[in-house]
């Protein structure tokens, strides 16, 4: 049995080789397109792909600045002293709900994920639960 999946899609119009998917058709495709998306091509060389990565807001800095100190945190906090870690994981969530709230949506980068007040409430919730349990846990006998 073929699934539809594996069925070729007839062009709608020939002349525009053009897919009922609005795709073109695979001979009016570069070859290394195909390659790439078959993961067939190699990879792009390590200049590029880090080229690539940087962040194009400041938000995406911002956002790869409280990632480093969540995981700092998270650190901290797997190797005892869960407080201090917990602590750095809050402070971490607070400081980008502020600069959520600071920054305009076209530069908020990856710190924008939903609509602006629900990115902040619920950053700055969580940073500041995850601060008042870390300040208000009793320590527990060993």
């Amino acid at each position: 049995m073929v699934d539809d999946a594996e069925q070729p899609v007839e062009p709608v119009d020939p002349e525009l080789g053009e897919t009922e998917l609005g795709e073109t058709e695979p001979g009016e495709v570069d070859e290394r397109e195909h390659a790439l998306l078959e993961g067939r091509a190699p990879l792009p060389p390590l200049r590029d792909v880090a080229r690539l990565k940087q962040p194009s807001t400041l938000g995406g800095a911002i956002y790869l600045v409280v990632l480093v100190l969540a995981i700092v945190g998270v650190v901290i906090a797997a190797t005892g002293a869960w407080r201090q870690g917990v602590s750095w994981l809050g402070a971490s969530m607070i400081a980008a709900a502020v600069s959520r709230v600071i920054l305009p949506e076209e530069n908020a980068g990856m710190l924008h994920v939903r609509p602006k007040l629900l990115d902040v409430l619920t950053l700055a919730g969580a940073g500041g639960l995850l601060l008042f349990l870390a300040a208000t846990i009793p320590n527990q006998p060993h």
